[in-house]
């Protein structure tokens, strides 16, 4: 690797000279104290702007300039002064105690071009890869959350909840209709959530529930997020018709159930959930009349949802095994099928349902708390509010009525055919047959992502370096990715230039489609060693052609500056609000020392071995809630470290590394380069405590395994804080390379799992048919906060 070459020849002959001149020196030299360096100077290098201080740029011929400075004096303390070249402009830099009441004086003023922060200028030099970023995590505050809600985590609502905020979508609200044994109106959870619905038993009063189902399911799809109570629904905007045609034994009519279907869509129902059974023995005549009634609805745009039913592995129950139906499954917290749930190849999709042993908590009727009693069940309150646990496919239909709401709440023009088509596209696979499951266990992240508009990014966004004359040759990689799994065509031109090239794209154009977990990838070949001072610059323009052959130009400039060069810093003259000093700062990177000889680790290639933990290492997730703490750590040679509850189960294949969740083994890990590594090649791992707080496993110049394509040998450190973080350093890495349009090089996992996937934080995952994130690079840190394991 040329920049290694480069940085190992340019320390040696800094060591080189250090020495010469020690040699040279007289003593008396050598004793001095070097000069102290001003404090100014002394700057944090993870800092973008200069602390305190903020440029303005003031315009004389737009407006009163003394005006806008006797403001500024009020707020802070002028410190340097300078009339641009070439422009009348004044650029002043301030040091401002009140930046608010001075952004808040200034609005407006015509004489005031800009206000923003001092930023700092630093040496230019080789282009640093951008930082691997961990996920930003959606965190619900709702009391069960983390404990109880295994439904919710298993089907990833908190990343598309997150996703949304990322991408900044708006919502509208979204009816759905409840056909069951009605709601509590008084549930504190529920509020704000709920129309008035209607009673099919009891005509003249409000659908009260008296058995608890009804609220049970509401729950599940609209209670409250974010309270700081009780749990989570699976949607926001939302709002409930509760129609209740079950009584308080939880039986009720085809007729009333029927009936319900027609006036849920004439009450504008969106979403018709009907966590019902009918027996599959039902005559065809009574099949044929409720099949009218869901055509009914159909025909007026509800998409409807139903549980399989709780047959025991026998046959699904209608109204799920009807046309235009969602027949949901129901599967364990282990992704397995629950025992009860019905087979048949009339299943559409699954979720959680639950076992036995731990099934679905949701909101549950004060006035029938009695009722919360049997198998599986539990009754918890808090605030005078109830809830209770249930298992059933009645729970798991419920929570994809909730994932279609949320697909219309953001995309209200979605007919239910799509919405059904969404989901069982996204669905994700768990192994089990589509007679079991359908499509697959419900994905709402992947769902959410399906409808968003494809908008491609590039990263970096433009590749910049400054070198001396005569430099050598150097390596960059570029990374075009797409939050949408809408897949769009990606065209272009390479720029065929004397010092430019692209090292893994054959010819002068290419032609990619580019989706989520399907990037592009470009490696740059900078060649400025036969270069004569001056500025190079160059660009590739990416075409972009979404599936409705809407078409958009995108470009990535590339600049190189050469000798005793100076580029030209453009300050865009606009009134815009500051940057946020240090709003995405990267981590500096730090290297842990031990204070005592290291622990080395004796590890065949592809095995581990057992590590007893200084502390117990609480990898919960979220928050303490029912934390899992470790005694022990299970290092293994392949980069990672595992945690099991009760005794180890090896992991089967630990070379072949997969993308988080990981639903087999390691349930639990840290994974701090997930690589076909082995230590007998070359290499060392070790172990070692720096302080009280931290333990530090040090995977040492730790060859990579045979057949890997380039070899390489990785340093990097996993850090176990005694808090539940988890640290990365990494000193020295191979590079991303892309070896092929679709393809980076090495193939690596970067992250955090936690308590069976149910949270994680995957930074990074690269293999040889996904690509999520950038691997990490020489000299960086990542720092993965046990709230942020999600």
């Amino acid at each position: 690797m040329p920049q290694q070459i480069l940085k190992h020849r340019m320390l040696f002959q800094a060591l080189l000279l250090i020495v010469i001149t020690i040699l040279i020196r007289p003593a008396s030299l050598l004793a001095q104290t070097p000069p102290d360096v001003p404090a100014d100077f002394m700057i944090d290098p993870a800092m973008d702007a200069w602390p305190g201080e903020y440029i303005v740029v003031l315009d004389p011929a737009a407006g009163a300039v003394s005006a806008a400075q006797a403001q500024l004096a009020q707020a802070g303390e002028l410190i340097d002064q300078v009339t641009a070249c070439g422009s009348s402009n004044v650029l002043q830099v301030w040091r401002l105690d009140d930046f608010p009441a001075a952004q808040t004086m200034l609005a407006g003023d015509p004489a005031v071009l800009s206000l923003e922060p001092n930023w700092i200028v630093r040496a230019a030099g080789l282009p640093t890869p951008p930082p691997t970023t961990p996920e930003t995590p959606y965190v619900f505050a709702d009391t069960y959350y983390a404990s109880r809600q295994w439904n919710l985590q298993r089907s990833d609502a908190a990343r598309a909840w997150q996703l949304i905020a990322d991408q900044g979508l708006t919502q509208q609200t979204v009816r759905v209709a409840v056909i069951d044994s009605g709601v509590d109106f008084n549930h504190p959870d529920l509020a704000g959530r709920l129309l008035s619905g209607y009673n099919y038993i009891l005509t003249t009063t409000l659908p009260y529930d008296d058995f608890g189902h009804g609220t049970h399911v509401t729950g599940i799809i609209a209670a409250l997020a974010n309270n700081g109570k009780g749990i989570a629904g699976g949607t926001s905007h939302v709002e409930i018709d509760p129609l209740k045609m079950l009584g308080s034994t939880g039986g009720g009519t085809i007729i009333n159930l029927n009936q319900a279907i027609c006036d849920a869509a004439d009450r504008g129902a969106d979403v018709i959930n009907m966590s019902l059974e009918v027996p599959a023995s039902l005559s065809t005549t009574l099949a044929d009349q409720m099949q009218a009634a869901v055509d009914y609805a159909y025909n007026r745009g509800s998409v409807l949802v139903a549980a399989a039913g709780n047959s025991n592995g026998g046959p699904v129950y209608y109204p799920a095994r009807l046309n235009h139906v969602i027949a949901v499954a129901a599967t364990t917290p282990e992704n397995l099928r629950a025992s009860y749930s019905a087979i048949g190849t009339q299943l559409d999709i699954a979720a959680g349902g639950g076992s036995f042993t731990e099934n679905v908590l949701s909101t549950w009727p004060a006035i029938v708390t009695a009722k919360c009693t049997g198998t599986g069940r539990v009754l918890l309150t808090e605030g005078g509010a109830y809830y209770c646990t249930e298992p059933g496919t009645s729970m798991a239909a419920p929570l994809v009525s909730a994932a279609a709401a949320l697909l219309l709440s953001l995309q209200p023009g979605l007919t239910n055919d799509q919405v059904e088509a969404i989901l069982e596209e996204t669905a994700r696979p768990i192994g089990l047959p589509n007679t079991q499951v359908g499509a697959g266990l419900l994905d709402m992240a992947a769902a959410v992502r399906r409808v968003l508009t494809s908008t491609p990014v590039i990263t970096p966004a433009a590749i910049g370096a400054t070198v001396l004359t005569g430099a050598a040759p150097f390596t960059t990689t570029a990374i075009v990715e797409n939050a949408s799994l809408l897949s769009v065509s990606v065209t272009g031109t390479l720029p065929m230039t004397d010092w430019l090239r692209v090292l893994n794209v054959g010819g002068d154009s290419f032609t990619g489609a580019l989706r989520y977990g399907q990037p592009l990838y470009f490696s740059f070949a900078i060649s400025p060693t036969h270069l004569l001072t001056g500025a190079y610059n160059s660009a590739i323009a990416f075409n972009v052609t979404d599936s409705h052959g809407a078409r958009t130009t995108m470009e990535l400039p590339i600049s190189l500056g050469v000798g005793n060069f100076t580029p030209t810093l453009y300050l865009p003259m606009v009134n815009r609000p500051p940057v946020p000093i240090g709003s995405s700062t990267p981590l500096s990177f730090t290297w842990e020392t031990p204070v005592v000889t290291p622990t080395v680790l004796t590890i065949g290639g592809s095995g581990y071995v057992t590590v007893a933990l200084p502390f117990a290492f609480p990898l919960s997730g979220v928050n303490t809630t029912n934390a899992a703490s470790y005694a022990f750590a299970y290092v293994y040679a392949d980069g990672f470290v595992a945690f099991s509850e009760g005794t180890h189960t090896a992991v089967a294949s630990p070379t072949i590394t997969q993308c988080l969740p990981i639903l087999t083994q390691p349930l639990q890990g840290a994974f701090g380069w997930w690589a076909d590594l082995d230590p007998t090649l070359g290499g060392a791992i070790k172990t070692f405590q720096p302080t009280s707080d931290r333990f530090v496993i040090q995977y040492e110049a730790v060859a990579s395994a045979a057949g890997v394509t380039p070899p390489y040998t990785a340093t990097f450190q996993i850090v176990l804080h005694a808090n539940g973080n988890v640290g990365f350093n990494y000193l020295d890495v191979p590079d991303a390379v892309a070896t092929g349009l679709t393809n980076l090089a090495p193939r690596v996992v970067v992250g955090v799992q936690a308590r069976a996937g149910l949270f994680r934080n995957q930074a990074a995952c690269i293999t040889t048919t996904k690509g999520y994130g950038r691997p990490p690079h020489d000299e960086e840190s990542i720092l993965i906060q046990r709230e942020e394991v999600f």
